[in-house]
């Protein structure tokens, strides 16, 4: 198995046990359509976020470095993982409407940003700050 076949099999487990009727509902009619949507979301960005267009294993591997900080919370870990984000807050969780993204870009629009605005203006410099990182000695 390879190593993004291996982390999208684990990815998927943990995206199943996310989706919730209340939240999700609208834009995906059951858990299995939730889960097929990320499968194929992840596949086409090619495990990179959506904002930074930063591998989520060049992510963990900052993490595993002590480079990048996670955020424990009651669920589990934010950072490790694509995060489900939607790139216009008042329109709810549909496929249309969401990405994949990195915690930390996640985590940085909030609800203030427009996507495409935070994309452009702050998106290309995470991914320089993630490659400073990456090179550093």
């Amino acid at each position: 198995m390879t190593e993004k076949e291996d982390f999208l099999k684990n990815e998927k487990v943990r995206i199943g046990k996310l989706y919730s009727t209340k939240k999700h509902g609208k834009g995906f009619s059951n858990k299995d359509e939730f889960v097929k949507w990320f499968e194929n979301t992840i596949k086409a960005q090619d495990f990179k976020c959506y904002y930074c267009d930063t591998s989520i294993f060049d992510i963990c591997s900052l993490i595993n470095q002590d480079e990048l900080k996670t955020r424990k919370i009651g669920y589990g870990t934010r950072g490790p993982n694509l995060e489900v984000d939607r790139k216009i807050n008042s329109n709810g969780y549909t496929k249309e409407n969401c990405v994949l993204s990195c915690y930390y870009c996640n985590n940085d629009k909030s609800y203030i940003l427009d996507s495409e605005v935070y994309k452009k203006y702050f998106g290309k410099n995470r991914k320089k700050y993630f490659e400073y990182l990456k090179n550093k000695k």
